[in-house]
């Protein structure tokens, strides 16, 4: 199978079942394919994905048929297509066109494939999309290929500028961000390896530990990886690893903590003395945090299936520190995630009682004097300062702490990092302490 017939195969795969792109990836490593057509791929499927109901809607004004009328294996072929016609520019059309056309089953598909592609070739310069004026979040949607659901959410929280600012961001922001293993090298020598290496870097004046490399990468494939001189973390996961101060010789839990990226930090900033507990609880994901705790050299960690719910008794009471980051809805890390964005948005109902529950159970933990950092990858106030409004309501012994990392000032004790602002993943952080 070549590059794009294993695309449509896993394509149809997750229209059918609503698989994880990442998970369907996973499923093919035994295909027969070379780190750079993997990356191919991997490139090709996340864009077609990310982009699908902009092609959908492209699809339907060209054929001048409703989605209901076309055959999903036809319209994920049409997608692929699309996607390299518009999106991934690096062949020519006609190169293009045909070698999708390739992918149909039968003479009609053919024949059908190749007249909406080479439609969308001539016209792609004045494609149709839904007139703004007369619904503009139905526009945003088209455009930027998101839900309805998500355009209205945001747009109730920011406005329409704001938005769309997210909306761009989530759609036209490529980056890698990455967390220096201070224990083993400076950020400064590291910096001077990517340089020595041709890779641009830049360092964060606010997290001096944190620095971004303006494109997707491959970590592994950057020098030092496997000596363990960093690991990939975004700058708001970076920033909330800061905020919770950093403690030498401590008692510290992360009670969700897979794949580990906030235990790792952790033991970096203090050091790597005293002892992180880094529960989860899926014992599948546990070697994610030992296997990168090896890598980097860290000894303080140690990993141990766990239900939040239900806390270790031997350490309660007995914490310095707790990183408390909750499941979420994920509104925050949908330009990383794109098929996150079109899962049921009744998750914005449904967590705020489990997160609440992980918040008050993992909080038994702390110390007198000890200090818990809540955080999640969502946008949505339900899951984030609800939350722990409510916890405060129903913990007189406990208060929010306000908190300074670098240039960033928390709002009584709580924090928002803005994919359009910040130029991150959406991300909350709230600092509380046990009196």
């Amino acid at each position: 199978m070549n590059i794009r017939q294993i695309a449509l195969s896993i394509l149809d795969e997750y229209e059918a079942g609503g698989k994880y792109i990442n998970l369907s990836l996973a499923s093919h490593k035994a295909d027969n394919l070379t780190r750079e057509e993997r990356a191919q791929l991997t490139a090709l499927l996340y864009t077609a994905v990310e982009r699908k109901l902009t092609y959908d809607y492209y699809i339907s004004a060209l054929s001048g048929r409703s989605q209901e009328d076309i055959n999903p294996h036809t319209r994920n072929i049409l997608r692929l297509g699309l996607c390299q016609l518009l999106d991934m520019t690096s062949m020519p059309d006609f190169a293009a066109v045909n070698e999708t056309v390739k992918l149909a089953r039968s003479k009609g598909e053919s024949a059908f494939v190749n007249g909406i592609l080479r439609c969308a070739a001539r016209e792609r310069d004045s494609l149709p999309m839904p007139p703004e004026e007369k619904n503009y979040k139905r526009y945003l949607s088209v455009k930027y290929s998101f839900p309805l659901g998500i355009v209205k959410h945001f747009d109730a929280l920011y406005g329409r500028e704001n938005a769309e600012k997210i909306l761009e961001f989530y759609n036209t922001e490529k980056y890698t961000d990455i967390t220096i293993n201070t224990t083993k090298i400076s950020v400064a020598e590291y910096l001077d390896m990517l340089e020595k290496s041709g890779v641009l870097a830049l360092e964060y004046a606010d997290f001096p530990h944190s620095i971004r490399i303006d494109s997707s990468v491959n970590p592994e494939r950057l020098p030092g990886f496997s000596d363990g001189l960093f690991f990939v973390q975004d700058r708001a996961s970076a920033v909330s690893s800061v905020a919770l101060s950093p403690i030498s010789d401590g008692v510290t839990v992360d009670v969700c903590s897979a794949p580990g990226g906030k235990s790792f930090a952790a033991a970096i900033l203090s050091g790597d003395s005293g002892r992180i507990y880094s529960f989860d609880l899926h014992e599948s994901k546990l070697s994610l945090i030992e296997s990168g705790a090896k890598r980097l050299g860290l000894g303080s960690i140690s990993a141990c299936e766990r239900d939040a719910l239900t806390p270790d008794e031997s350490l309660l009471g007995k914490a310095d520190r707790v990183i408390c980051d909750v499941p979420c809805s994920g509104l925050g890390v949908l330009g990383k995630k794109p098929d996150l964005r079109y899962k049921d948005l009744a998750a914005l109902t449904s967590l705020p009682p489990l997160q609440l529950d992980i918040l008050t159970a993992s909080a038994g933990y702390l110390k007198s004097g000890g200090e818990l950092l809540y955080s999640t990858c969502t946008l949505n106030p339900a899951e984030n300062e609800c939350v722990v409004e409510k916890f405060l309501e129903n913990n007189s012994d406990f208060a929010l702490a306000d908190f300074t990392v670098g240039s960033l000032n928390s709002k009584d004790g709580m924090l928002y990092m803005l994919p359009h602002i910040h130029k991150t993943d959406g991300f909350f952080m709230a600092k509380i302490i046990k009196k």
